[in-house]
């Protein structure tokens, strides 16, 4: 956002006259921070939800969340932090709900009190009573939640430099001079009064939309590895029909593929990746899935994929062409179609050979985004006698600071990645495969150490070419 078009922002926000809630959270991604655009979308219509969240090293930003507007503001906490409090007080912050500490300074708690306004906290989990917020020991295990605990720094200290017995003091006072302090479940209230037993927290399981009808949901499996000869393109197109059609056919390629495809959530299709060959059977049983598709688009001569799927019991829809015709013959659950039939007659014969299922039935009880709206917004007004003042910014506030070079090893990448399925770390070892300076700025140093001490190692003559290469390698090819 410009300059311009910022200053156009504040001042409908400035002009409003709804009342201003300061939504506080942390910086990190989840169920808190679903639940907080959540709340921000379900209440904007009787306030004017702001967001304020840790940014990167000591800096803060500051979002007006309303649907259209884009103003966002970062500022220096460790400097500035005088001037956001006036800033805040400008715009006329009616109420303050603290969601979480993490990333903030022991200040934040005095937030409420300095905007002169009532505060509401949400239990997102056991901060307030357990400095790593999950009441785990130091061996990650429950730590069994008694009053007297003392294990939630067994893990390493407190963002704070407190005792757990201070942490929890100043916590006792915050919360119970908290409007309303919110519970998502009666087990989170439970636990939370075990350490604060004069709360009453009020009761309310985060809104949730009721559930789209489902339609009926077939997985799909194509086991083999996917060239253009096996069908990649047919595979791609069927793909690309139940997307489109909203068939409810979920592909999985059992093996790999000859070329990057998109994948769930962008599209229908998943891709196991290469198994040891005899572990076919057994990778079948275990996708559970409802039928196997063969798109060959070459005469295959046997097909031992086939042979595992024939051998699964399973539904097979294959591709009239090669041997599979004769030999899906011999399955009573076999369906062949035209080698180039089209992707809709394709999937069309994928669906018709599943038994119909009935789609199952949630009935589970949830909160409505309307009840929660009727409750959250119930106590809330507008300040008396609030005087409208445009608060006083600058347009360096605008733009958000370039982010720090990520210095974690491409071992990390791939391990947290492609091991582990981490999407981010996948992301980041796709952007270090294109642009290989990049992971030589993000060499950490352990991996510099290792540089070095292999080199080291190069008066050796038997080792010197393989420690050399490997040095380059590390370097990420810089000689």
């Amino acid at each position: 956002m410009d300059e311009a078009g910022a200053r156009a922002s504040v001042a409908r926000l400035r002009d409003s006259p709804k009342p201003r809630v300061l939504l506080v959270s942390h910086a990190e991604a989840g169920g808190l921070a679903r639940h907080v655009a959540d709340l921000a979308r379900c209440i904007e219509g009787d306030v004017e939800p702001l967001l304020i969240q840790p940014h990167a090293g000591s800096l803060v930003a500051l979002r007006w969340l309303r649907g259209g507007e884009g103003l966002a503001l970062y500022l220096d906490a460790a400097k500035e932090w005088p001037v956001l409090l006036d800033m805040l007080a400008a715009i006329g912050i009616d109420r303050v709900h603290l969601h979480h500490v993490h990333g903030w300074p022991p200040e934040i708690l005095d937030l409420p009190a300095r905007l002169g306004c009532p505060y509401d906290v949400t239990i997102h989990d056991y901060f307030a009573a357990c400095p790593n917020y999950h009441m785990l020991d130091g061996h990650a295990r429950y730590c069994a939640a008694e009053p007297g605990c003392q294990k939630c720094v067994d893990r390493g200290p407190a963002q704070w430099p407190i005792s757990i017995d201070a942490w929890r003091e100043r916590f006792a006072r915050f919360l119970g001079g908290a409007s309303r302090v919110i519970a998502p479940s009666e087990d989170a209230a439970r636990r939370i009064r075990i350490f604060f037993p004069a709360l009453a927290p009020f009761v309310w399981p985060h809104p949730e939309p009721e559930p789209i009808a489902p339609g009926r949901a077939v997985r799909v499996l194509v086991p083999g590895a996917m060239s253009l000869a096996k069908g990649l393109e047919v595979l791609e197109a069927c793909v690309a029909d139940s997307a489109r059609r909203n068939l409810g056919l979920f592909f999985r390629v059992l093996g790999f593929v000859a070329r990057p495809m998109a994948t769930w959530p962008q599209a229908p299709l998943s891709i196991s990746g290469e198994f040891a060959d005899g572990t076919l059977d057994a990778l079948i049983a275990a996708e559970g899935g409802d039928v196997c598709f063969f798109p060959a688009q070459c005469p295959e001569v046997f097909s031992y994929t086939l042979s595992a799927a024939l051998d699964s019991g399973l539904p097979i829809v294959a591709a009239g062409i090669g041997a599979l015709p004769e030999r899906v013959a011999a399955s009573p659950r076999g369906r062949v179609v035209p080698w180039n039939a089209s992707a809709r007659d394709m999937n069309d014969a994928l669906l018709a050979a599943v038994p119909q299922r009935a789609a199952p039935a949630s009935g589970r009880p949830r909160m409505s985004f309307d009840e929660y709206r009727r409750r959250y917004v119930e106590p809330i007004a507008a300040s008396a006698g609030r005087t409208a003042r445009e608060p006083a910014w600058e347009a360096r506030w605008l733009t958000p600071p370039p982010a720090d070079p990520d210095r974690r090893p491409l071992a990390f990448f791939f391990e947290d990645g492609i091991v582990c399925g981490h999407a981010s770390s996948v992301e980041g070892l796709r952007r270090y495969a294109f642009d290989p300076d990049s992971l030589y700025a993000a060499t950490d140093s352990r991996v510099r150490e290792l540089i070095e001490a292999l080199e080291r190692e190069r008066t050796k003559a038997t080792r010197t070419g393989t420690l050399r290469s490997l040095a380059r390698r590390l370097r990420g090819g810089k000689p």
